[in-house]
């Protein structure tokens, strides 16, 4: 299927259409630029025998003024891998690797994952590193993502949906826990990113201009480990407008507004932010943004701050962040200059949430196109998803699936 050759994270994938695959070269040229992939955990690299480096990694090279069309080279037994044929400029640098079967004595039969990426330069400088950080052990994820009918003719937003799940071995409770949209992309020609890195990057917290909270007063909506809970923007049936998108009649929950068709059978997530959507169906969700899921909190007591065109923005504490979800839309076909401004933004969102934000593309405009959280592992039948902070390689590309873990 079309999902599995151009997944987001384009890491394994030897025939992925638009990837050029290098093999290490462990001499290097006097031209090459050289790269090394190390584990964060010093210990657990040592326990693996990796103390000289990651070996077998994938790296990802993505020049951003090209059209999405990455080079993935392979790291050799020192964790090193070399290429000459890079032209100087901002690249995009993912890495990644998943222990095999065999690799997981030390870590007690459990397969793990490992992701470092960010934005950086390359051309004067001959070396980068990269420190790969390890999954995270249980949480209450974001498990997918979807921003379908901007290319229906009417430019339908309503469809849209976010899907969680607890990737953890508790049951948790949904009771006052947030929703929003951080700060991320926000820029213009007046107000820059430099300007505007103290909101992005802001290590206190993330900066959002809207959220909605789940209701309940502490135990009333519980979610068993391995259970999926659907959030949907209008919970109602969308293919009955365009048969790509998903009937969402039986979501979980959906966005409150003040215009959207509101399914009575479906409890309503109240806006409790510094604005509501204008358009008055509650926060355009999109993979396109950076998203968060926050720990129950009284949002009138925070912080806030006026930024750009007058729009108010609240501190949520780092302490309670959840998990964040960044992305953006690539253009495999085609000059993507005209994205540029935002791509001079190294971060959306500061490393501790997120490394490096994922990429979209729907191939022929497929509004049934989503993002949807990898699947790590499978202990007593139950799913455990990657997450390794890092959008790039936590996400890939699939059919929307409201209520199913598929990928």
């Amino acid at each position: 299927m079309w999902f599995a050759a151009i997944a987001l994270a384009v890491f394994g994938a030897c025939d992925t259409r638009g990837v050029t695959l290098i093999d290490p070269d462990v001499a290097g040229g006097p031209d090459s630029v050289a790269f090394h992939v190390s584990l964060e955990d010093t210990l657990l690299a040592r326990a693996l025998g990796w103390e000289d480096g990651v070996p077998g990694a994938e790296i990802q090279l993505h020049r951003i003024v090209d059209p999405f069309q990455p080079h993935v080279l392979n790291t050799d037994s020192a964790g090193n891998a070399y290429i000459s044929t890079l032209l100087p400029g901002l690249y995009e640098i993912a890495g990644y690797t998943v222990l095999s079967p065999d690799e997981t004595g030390p870590t007690g039969g459990v397969v793990r994952a490992f992701g470092d990426g960010f934005k950086q330069t390359v051309g004067s400088t001959p070396r980068v590193s990269l420190a790969l950080a390890a999954d995270e052990v249980g949480s209450l994820v974001m498990s997918e993502v979807y921003g379908g009918g901007l290319t229906h003719q009417n430019q339908y937003h309503w469809a849209r949906f976010v899907e969680l799940y607890n990737n953890s071995d508790t049951t948790v409770y949904l009771d006052g826990i947030l929703l929003g949209k951080g700060f991320g992309r926000q820029y213009s020609a007046v107000v820059t990113c430099a300007d505007n890195r103290p909101f992005r990057e802001d290590p206190a917290g993330i900066w959002s201009p809207e959220f909605h909270q789940f209701p309940g007063g502490g135990r009333e909506y519980p979610v068993a480990p391995g259970q999926v809970v659907t959030i949907a923007l209008d919970a109602v049936d969308h293919s009955q407008v365009d048969p790509t998108l998903p009937d969402l009649s039986q979501s979980d929950f959906e966005l409150q507004g003040s215009a959207d068709p509101d399914n009575p059978d479906v409890p309503n997530m109240p806006p409790v932010g510094p604005r509501s959507d204008p358009q008055g169906h509650g926060m355009l969700t999109s993979p396109t943004q950076v998203l968060f899921l926050a720990l129950p909190l009284d949002a009138t007591g925070l912080q806030t701050r006026v930024h750009m065109k007058g729009v108010t923005y609240a501190r949520v504490p780092s302490d309670h962040v959840l998990d964040v979800v960044s992305g953006w839309t690539v253009t495999p076909d085609s000059d993507p200059a005209i994205y540029l401004p935002t791509y001079d933004c190294l971060n959306w969102v500061n490393r501790e949430f997120d490394r490096l934000e994922a990429v979209l593309y729907r191939p022929d405009g497929d509004n049934r196109t989503s993002t949807h959280r990898k699947v790590l592992r499978v202990v007593a039948g139950r799913e455990i998803l990657q997450d390794v902070d890092m959008s790039r390689i936590d996400f890939v590309l699939g059919h929307s699936s409201p209520g199913q873990i598929e990928y």
